[in-house]
């Protein structure tokens, strides 16, 4: 499928939201002709979204601090102990690390954008300012930072285009002062290594966030069971209490005998609910 895919791709026939119904239709067959069965278009599509999601994944993993890129074997490269941090927290990424990516090359051809088309290009040793041949005879050569638009559809043959002047471009309605939105310079994998980056710098945060008082100490369970002057019911309501808010936890532990059942009473007066 990838194969066909790319093919479709490199021909320019995919557009910016994917692959066309038709150019999957023909896809299908191929396939259904390959393997003996029939292949519809849906499953076309299911597999077209499982290799995109692995290709968005292979990107953010190629971003990785500490991440190398072997061209050769097509393949991200990770130091044994980054490899292994990684993996113990995203097992998944397992198999897309430190082994050959044997699909690489259509994957790319088929989810990422870069197919440019080199019509426009410039060679280092152009000087500017040089015409920028165009194929069509009726479009006129137009020296780069010279002219805009409007100047060059004024000298098109049989045109005829009047420039505006100053007075005709003044808008007098009170919307044109609004600012007019630009579009977004990023591409679709820069989009999606800054959507990665941006749920990395929650989890970094989140995970700071939890390292306050994040343990429980050892000897918590026994300071409240032993105050038997209350009942069990309310021990125990106070021991989840006390579990789930850490710093109340560790100074309930440090208090003598007379402050700890002091700070119990106070526990039990503060939160009704919890018995």
């Amino acid at each position: 499928m990838l194969k066909g895919l790319s093919e479709v791709a490199s021909r320019g026939a995919k557009t910016d939201k994917g692959f066309k119904e038709v150019e999957k239709l023909k896809v299908a067959k191929r396939i259904s002709s390959f393997v003996g069965y029939d292949v519809s278009i849906t499953q076309v599509h299911n597999h077209i979204r499982k290799w995109r999601n692995r290709w968005t994944r292979l990107v953010y993993l190629k971003a990785l601090s500490g991440a190398l890129w072997d061209d050769d074997k097509k393949m991200v490269v990770l130091e044994e102990q980054h490899y292994l941090g990684h993996t113990q927290d995203h097992p998944a990424d397992a198999e897309l690390l430190n082994s050959p990516l044997e699909n690489y090359d259509y994957m790319e051809l088929c989810f990422a954008n870069k197919h440019a088309t080199g019509k426009y290009a410039m060679g280092p040793g152009v000087p500017l300012g040089t015409p920028i041949v165009v194929e069509d005879k009726d479009k006129p050569n137009v020296m780069e930072g010279e002219g805009t638009t409007d100047e060059v559809l004024q000298h098109l043959p049989g045109s005829n285009f009047v420039l505006p002047t100053a007075s005709a471009t003044q808008d007098p309605s009170p919307t044109s002062n609004k600012k007019r939105k630009r579009a977004s310079g990023l591409t679709e994998e820069d989009s999606i290594q800054c959507s990665n980056m941006t749920d990395a710098m929650r989890e970094i945060a989140s995970a700071i966030n939890n390292t306050c008082h994040a343990e429980t100490h050892p000897d918590l369970y026994k300071a409240v069971m032993d105050l038997l002057v209350f009942n069990q019911d309310e021990r125990l309501a106070v021991l989840d209490y006390l579990t789930e808010h850490k710093a109340k936890g560790l100074n309930f532990v440090k208090m003598d005998d007379e402050v700890r059942k002091a700070s119990f009473k106070r526990i039990l007066k503060a939160n009704p609910g919890l018995v």
